[in-house]
């Protein structure tokens, strides 16, 4: 497999910190995830960047090792190529030209690395079964194993175990193309944003129920916290995306809740402290205010420079869908 990364190419695109992206192209090699960890450690490409992926196909589990990289790294994933367009090329910027693509096979298990997932709608993305040429008992047992493997590798990139199903039903010298519809309806495909994920955490001295989405405007988590010894708290990790200034001096921090609806001021009760690549926010709530955010249809934060101030910061409105049962029963055990 081919790797090609692309970084600003003048002055004003280096001002403007974008224009970074890295094209995968050709067939999976046995051993291309160990060279493209050896790539990404050469170029050093910042986070939340986009990978294109035009292929079809090849070693499964090189393409698996690719997915997890990608995954660690926060990139994105296309279906296609994008490459400098020097045809047109300007003084100030250079334009860049996609060109769709194809992602079959092997292939789809690095695309379901991407974060966040998009696709073109004439570039084709197709699907089978996984499966060796000519099988000897020996790749009917590695066979086996691999099914495992990938079993687990689509649990662990949030896929619904519905893509593997339909992998499952094309035979291995067959091919299924996906349209766009069906990949959104599977979760393979996000576009701009990963639906809402919530869970439940239960430790010694406290247990918090937490949202968490990915967007393009970067990873978020809200939750709502309660302990024996301090009651109901929130709390939000907001990744800083370069403004860790502003999250972190910005005058106004409120919560929101369904839809903004409802705002709770936290500015003068919150802690704001740098926690890695986020700004961890910690508050805590009253009786009342922890009733409203355990039964409300959405959750956020904003932080913004005034209550005058139209752009905020933060982590928009998070549906709480698939965690309501959980907000909710939170509350009545910290309300006993």
């Amino acid at each position: 497999m081919q790797f090609e990364y692309s970084e600003p190419q003048t002055d004003l695109e280096r001002a403007f910190g974008g224009y970074f992206n890295i094209n995968l192209l050709g067939g999976i090699n046995e051993g291309d995830d160990l060279r493209f960890r050896q790539f990404l450690e050469r170029s050093a490409p910042p986070p939340r960047i986009s990978v294109y992926l035009n292929s079809s196909g090849g070693d499964v589990e090189a393409a698996m090792g690719i997915g997890r990289l990608i995954r660690d790294a926060s990139f994105s994933t296309s279906v296609g190529s994008y490459t400098l367009d020097h045809q047109e090329v300007g003084e100030y910027l250079i334009p860049r030209k996609f060109t769709p693509g194809k992602c079959l096979s092997a292939a789809t298990l690095i695309f379901l690395g991407g974060r966040l997932r998009y696709f073109d709608p004439d570039s084709e993305f197709g699907v089978h079964q996984f499966s060796f040429k000519n099988p000897s008992p020996h790749h009917l047992e590695r066979s086996q194993r691999l099914s495992a493997a990938i079993a687990r590798y689509i649990e662990d990139m949030g896929i619904p175990a519905a893509f593997l199903e339909l992998s499952a039903v094309t035979p291995g010298h067959d091919l299924q193309l996906v349209t766009g519809e069906q990949l959104r309806a599977l979760k393979v495909v996000t576009d701009g944003q990963t639906p809402a994920v919530w869970g439940v955490e239960v430790h010694q001295e406290a247990m918090w129920v937490r949202g968490q989405r990915d967007s393009l405007w970067g990873h978020g988590k809200v939750m709502v916290i309660y302990s024996k010894s301090d009651g109901f708290s929130f709390g939000a990790l907001v990744e800083a995306m370069g403004h860790e200034h502003e999250l972190m001096t910005f005058g106004l921090v409120e919560i929101i809740a369904n839809g903004e609806d409802v705002r709770i001021d936290i500015t003068d009760r919150c802690l704001r402290s740098p926690t890695g690549i986020y700004i961890m926010f910690m508050a805590k709530l009253s009786d009342e205010e922890a009733k409203i955010l355990t039964h409300a249809g959405t959750i956020g934060i904003q932080v913004r420079a005034s209550a005058d101030a139209g752009i905020f910061l933060g982590i928009a409105a998070l549906s709480t869908e698939g965690g309501q049962s959980k907000l909710e029963g939170l509350y009545h055990i910290g309300s006993k």
